[in-house]
């Protein structure tokens, strides 16, 4: 049985979110997440499309090399072997759904792979029922971070998740004071009006196909100040060049590490260490602790001006996506009923007979 979050769960989530895999880099690495707070609050606050968490209580009375349906079980993928008998599975997951976008970000499933030889079977469960109340919500895509080499990923594509693409994370554990001098302010801080051309920056980056799964618009753009209690407050900074932005630079500020992102055009690579070196000066006022910097694989011109300034290689991750399917309600349709009239056989009239024998 898989319901959505009740206060009667509370003790239950308190219990899971200790062996559970957070499966957004960016909250992970830089503020301590707890799903009960996230679930809390969007329960408190009404919050349908802020944090979704579903909670999946049940007794496994599944063989363990076949599902119900005679498919091959998770965990017999996974090479483990259960007793039989019957088991009980309890399981967490939580999506976030993106402001202003038909987007959800799977963010947290428990328990891990490391905790629990079912959890490959609690997984695909909790992400099947998550694509369906995505759908029935409207959200057109379900997107999650993996780490590149996990057997999470197995489990994911089991339910029909697909990667377009990979991220490498940069890590810097200390700023020096080189890092916190800045020579000249060359970035200036983004505004609304710069959607559209922050949409043309993106299409000069990201190939087709990426820019297909992710369909940002001029809305993707648009920064929010507070996302609490997953996000902290973002900053964004574009770079110019004859009147056209060549970079966009966001960053976040955390309790346990810094986050920083960098959109850079292909053909101002060479511009490459002024906004690091923006990223860093800015980052200086926060809180000492480390920085870390995602890169895609199609923005290699980074990797090496990165660790010129002394990022060092962090770990890699592929980025999913599932195209849920959205249920649409039509209304019935019936015909007026001047034309609900059935055909029918003409029946001559008298005069039409007496007219054609000539009378």
């Amino acid at each position: 049985m898989i319901r959505s979050f009740g206060v009667r769960d509370l003790l239950l989530v308190g219990n899971l979110q200790k062996k559970g895999t957070c499966l957004d880099p960016e909250i992970a690495l830089t503020r301590p997440y707890s799903p009960l707070l996230a679930a809390l609050s969007s329960y408190l606050l009404l919050q349908e499309g802020g944090t979704s968490t579903f909670i999946l209580e049940a007794m496994d009375q599944s063989s363990p090399s076949t599902s119900p349906h005679g498919e091959r079980s998770p965990e017999r993928s996974r090479g483990t072997v259960e007793p039989s008998g019957h088991r009980q599975m309890q399981g967490l997951a939580q999506m976030r759904q993106r402001r202003g976008r038909p987007e959800a970000d799977v963010i947290y499933l428990a328990p891990s792979f490391s905790t629990a030889d079912e959890a490959p079977a609690i997984w695909h469960r909790l992400l099947t029922h998550l694509c369906t109340r995505a759908g029935e919500r409207g959200i057109q895509r379900l997107f999650a971070r993996l780490a590149e080499d996990g057997e999470e990923i197995e489990t994911f594509q089991q339910v029909g998740f697909s990667p377009y693409t990979r991220e490498d994370i940069f890590r810097l554990n200390s700023l020096s004071e080189s890092h916190q001098r800045l020579d000249r302010v060359v970035m200036r801080p983004q505004q609304a009006v710069d959607a559209w051309a922050l949409q043309r920056l993106y299409a000069n980056v990201a190939p087709r196909l990426v820019q297909h799964v992710e369909s940002l618009g001029e809305r993707g753009w648009e920064r929010s100040s507070v996302d609490w209690p997953l996000r902290a407050r973002s900053e964004g900074y574009v770079l110019e060049d004859n009147g056209e932005i060549v970079s966009y630079l966001l960053f976040s500020g955390g309790r346990i590490g810094h986050w920083m992102r960098i959109l850079l055009h292909p053909q101002a690579y060479d511009r490459a260490d002024e906004v690091i070196q923006h990223g860093l000066a800015f980052l200086s006022h926060y809180p000492p602790c480390p920085i870390y910097c995602s890169v895609r694989e199609y923005e290699g011109g980074l990797r090496a001006p990165l660790q010129d300034w002394g990022f060092e290689p962090f770990g890699s991750q592929a980025v999913l996506v599932k195209h849920t399917t959205v249920r649409i309600k039509e209304p019935a349709r019936k015909l007026v009923p001047a034309l609900d009239k059935r055909a029918e056989a003409a029946t001559p009239t008298m005069s039409r007979i007496n007219s054609n024998r000539g009378i």
